[in-house]
């Protein structure tokens, strides 16, 4: 756990100082696009330690060994998964296909306003 612990916490340090340094920013555009930027990298850094946590805990706690296998698959496939989603969905062109999508699945449109042929 201290391996995971220490830069955990140099990540946390960097973060306060990256949102000090944005608050200072006079522009509302300008923040509003640090902030996005700085969203993206802690939504992936927020679950590589979600689910190291999670290991951690499966091990000390009495659980099967599937569980355990289980968090460690999870862990180091999952993580990696979701990089390219979560920086891929800060893409407008991306981020309103996937609105549309979702705004179809739940509105869906007539027969006759078929969009897709």
């Amino acid at each position: 756990m201290t391996v995971s612990v220490l830069p955990l916490l140099l990540v946390t340090l960097s973060y306060v100082r990256i949102i000090l340094s944005m608050l200072k920013i006079n522009s509302k555009e300008g923040r509003t696009k640090a902030f996005s930027t700085c969203t993206s990298h802690l939504l992936v850094v927020g679950t590589y330690y979600s689910f190291i946590a999670v290991a951690y805990v499966s091990y000390r706690a009495d659980i099967p060994t599937d569980v355990h296998i289980m968090s460690n698959v999870v862990f180091s496939i999952l993580t990696p998964l979701l990089n390219p989603i979560i920086y891929t969905l800060r893409n407008k062109e991306v981020k309103s296909a996937v609105k549309k999508s979702i705004s179809l699945k739940i509105f869906p449109l007539p027969k006759k306003f078929n969009l897709f042929g």
